[in-house]
């Protein structure tokens, strides 16, 4: 999926703030998916627990501390679901979320990164929207010639 596949500009609602530990992590790195997990659990329990219920509330979606594993309770959490379908999301999948959306506003329209203070990312608008982002923050990770954010 081409970055330019995904329109983020007028098609969410206002920003919120992402915590400085989110520009910390370098896709493409040698992270193995375990320590992502645990990267993404600990830095998305610094986000304000309002902005996390916003998103859930907004996209019709439960937040979860852990994604199941696939094929442990149900079907719900595979790759083969449509995103419309899916019921719930994880911290690993509101980091992947995030990491695209920084990519997008930092790299695809380039515009400086704030060297102290917060860093604004947009709220999703829908499920799908955020499914896409996710997806695209997912290939982000695990794309070792991607960057998220220009050097």
């Amino acid at each position: 999926m081409a970055t330019s596949d995904i329109n983020i500009d007028g098609e969410y609602n206002s920003g919120f703030s992402v915590p400085r530990s989110f520009l910390e992590f370098h896709p493409g790195s040698s992270m193995n998916t375990g320590a992502y997990i645990d990267f993404a659990r600990k830095a998305v329990s610094t986000i304000d627990p309002g902005v996390i219920q916003k998103i859930a509330t907004d996209l019709g979606l439960s937040f979860v501390p852990e994604k199941e594993k696939e094929g442990e309770v149900c079907f719900i959490n595979s790759e083969e679901v449509r995103p419309e379908f899916k019921l719930s999301f994880a911290p690993v999948d509101l980091s992947d979320y995030i990491s695209a959306a920084l990519h997008h506003s930092y790299t695809a329209h380039p515009k400086p990164l704030p060297e102290t203070g917060p860093v604004v990312i947009p709220y999703p608008k829908d499920a799908i929207g955020f499914w896409k982002l996710v997806k695209l923050g997912e290939k982000l990770r695990h794309d070792r010639d991607l960057k998220i954010l220009p050097e």
